[in-house]
């Protein structure tokens, strides 16, 4: 038996320079791919050969990555992984707890010094635009409203905690809305994807109704709104960060009835007559269906007797609560702080703004770095 082991450990030391010098080969005649879906991010790319890369060092480790992440099979591999810690009873795999048929992102914990400029800068605005009506609304991820879906034993971080703390940093002149206890009282329904760490439509519905109601309006009904299933294989975020495999959702738009006329703006970019873009569902980024993405600035002009022009300060989770708010405003501007460079106060100005609105989600918000910056301040 101990020789046997012996020529197989020998085999495979003689075969294994020969497996890695077969890779190496297929890697350089196989184009370089940009970028990984099942893991969501960009790849090495061949380095560059020259004298000053090969002295300091940096061509071999770049080089060491290059053929890590250009490794042909390589997603086949990290699916396999996957598979095998599962079997293996692991509950967490970077971050995303593994509950059954759903997977969840943990809470995020602050950056506490940019959080605290992003809070002091939204005050900051809200005093210097006194007239215009300031609200707030910071949606809890799954992992607060679904978290007894999550493995037993869990570490999970106290993302309530957290969201008390902002609320309670904002002026009372921000009317800030928590949409955790109406999430709560849904949490059994399908609001968040089981394989993306965004909220459904039906999620951003119930926060929608109860935003309407708090404000005195009690007739927001799903009756209001066609519903059209556009997708029923979206892999998103989550599946693609822990490499999982089979889980996949359903995108559902709604569209209000009795919906006005409208056209949707973008800078460099001829008028659109929808706020979904049915392209993306034939891309790996299906969720980009709501508004096309995420974009530095859109505005949306609407057909209709309201005096109310909104702007919208947001991350991608307000993309698919837009549909819900279309008949409530004359115009809608909508800005994502990560990507817009420009003067707000210009905004502010030509596009008649008489409300703000701040939509995050919480695991967001409180990783945000450029948010206070588009504030100036």
């Amino acid at each position: 038996m101990k020789k046997y082991q012996k020529r197989i450990k020998r085999m495979l030391a003689l075969l294994m320079p020969l497996f890695i010098l077969l890779a190496l080969v297929i890697n350089i005649i196989v184009p370089d791919k940009d970028i990984s879906f099942v893991e969501n991010r960009s790849l090495q790319k061949f380095p560059e050969i020259n004298k000053t890369s090969f002295v300091d060092g940096s061509f071999e480790n770049k080089m060491s990555n290059w053929f890590g992440d250009q490794f042909v099979g390589r997603n086949g591999l990290i699916h396999l992984r996957y598979g095998i810690l599962k079997l293996m009873g692991q509950k967490k795999i970077n971050d995303i707890y593994l509950c059954g048929k759903q997977l969840i992102e943990d809470t995020k914990l602050p950056n506490k010094t940019q959080l605290s400029r992003n809070l002091n800068a939204i005050n900051a605005f809200t005093e210097k635009h006194s007239d215009v009506d300031t609200s707030f609304m910071l949606i809890p991820n799954a992992v607060y409203v679904q978290n007894k879906r999550l493995p037993y034993f869990s570490d999970e971080n106290d993302q309530g905690k957290i969201m008390d703390s902002i609320y309670n940093t904002l002026d009372s002149s921000v009317y800030s809305f928590d949409a955790r206890k109406t999430l709560k009282k849904h949490s059994e329904e399908y609001l968040y994807y089981k394989s993306d760490h965004h909220w459904t439509s039906l999620g951003a519905f119930y926060t929608y109704q109860a935003w309407q109601k708090q404000q005195g309006n009690d007739d927001v009904s799903l009756k209001d709104y066609d519903q059209y299933v556009v997708s029923n294989n979206f892999r998103g975020t989550l599946a693609n960060g822990s490499g999982s495999f089979g889980i996949k959702d359903d995108i559902t738009i709604f569209v209000n009835k009795n919906l006005n006329d409208y056209y949707v703006q973008e800078p460099k970019q001829k008028n659109k007559g929808s706020i979904y873009d049915s392209s993306f569902l034939k891309t790996k980024d299906q969720y980009s269906v709501f508004l096309g993405g995420n974009k530095d600035i859109q505005r949306i002009e609407l057909n209709n007797d309201s005096k109310r022009h909104l702007l919208l300060f947001k991350d991608s989770y307000a993309n698919s609560f837009v549909q819900f708010i279309m008949n409530d405003y004359r115009s809608i501007t909508i800005v994502d702080p990560r990507y817009y460079r420009d003067d707000i106060e210009k905004v502010m100005q030509e596009d008649l703004i008489t409300d703000v609105m701040y939509l995050y989600n919480t695991n967001t918000f409180v990783e945000d770095t450029s948010l206070a910056d588009v504030l100036g301040e």
